[in-house]
């Protein structure tokens, strides 16, 4: 298949180069359309005020690949409208740390992937634990090994995989789990430059069967994610309240 590959770490992150090895090795003929830089944190965001400059670059194991001055979301649309838009597939990652929980609302890294799955492809974001800079080959692996089964067995419209790889050296397992509610203990410091967002996960937060929890234990996991985030169930409520 032709796939694309984005992320938002920048286009020369150790975890794109990964992905091009693993799908590349599989067979898959890869593009690549990412980050000029760093993009981390950028959501869905979109470039609308200036325009795009993408460069093509030389990437081991990719038909082409481009440097995009915008965001991860931009790097998709362009990719899917003007670049290669024969892609049949797209997978954005591996990012460098989790996008388990409640980071999936800001991750470049999964709107990258959701941007694809909104134009209908079958969709994978791919992360792994921000304190390992060793397990990139294990956890595109595991990614490409996932692929097959994503194309045998398709997600809902306008869905994508979200998959992270844990900290350990090898995964335990897979385990196909909901998103934890993650907590954080952060502030903003005041610094010579501005404010400055610090902070960490809080350390009292309940196990349970979720994403982060079953990391925590040494399994990869996946995740099933639409961009849908209506609560129907208060929605309809709300329909009764208007109609008193």
């Amino acid at each position: 298949m032709k796939i694309l590959i984005s992320n938002d770490d920048g286009i020369f992150a150790p975890g794109i180069a990964a992905l091009v090895r693993a799908f590349a090795a599989e067979g898959h003929e890869v593009y690549v359309s990412a980050p000029d830089a760093q993009r981390s944190a950028a959501s869905h965001s979109m470039t609308l005020t200036v325009p795009l400059r993408a460069q093509e670059v030389a990437l081991p194991g990719a038909a082409r690949a481009w440097a995009v001055s915008g965001t991860p979301v931009d790097c998709v649309k362009l990719a899917l409208n003007c670049l290669c838009p024969q892609v049949q597939a797209v997978i954005s990652g591996v990012n460098h740390g989790y996008n388990a929980g409640t980071d999936v609302l800001y991750s470049g890294t999964v709107a990258a992937a959701m941007e694809g799955a909104l134009y209908g492809l079958p969709a994978m974001a791919v992360s792994l634990k921000h304190s390992r800079e060793d397990t990139y080959a294990l956890a595109a692996v595991l990614a490409a090994s996932l692929f097959p089964r994503l194309m045998d067995n398709p997600l809902p419209p306008r869905t994508l995989l979200n998959v992270n790889y844990p900290g350990t050296d090898r995964a335990l397992g897979v385990k196909a789990v909901p998103v934890k509610a993650i907590r954080y203990d952060e502030r903003y410091t005041l610094t010579d430059e501005g404010y400055v967002l610090r902070g960490s996960i809080s350390t009292d937060m309940p196990e349970g069967d979720d994403d982060y929890t079953w990391l925590e234990r040494g399994f990869a996991t996946v995740t099933a994610l639409g961009y849908d985030l209506t609560d129907h169930g208060a929605t309809d409520a709300w329909k009764a309240v208007l109609d008193r």
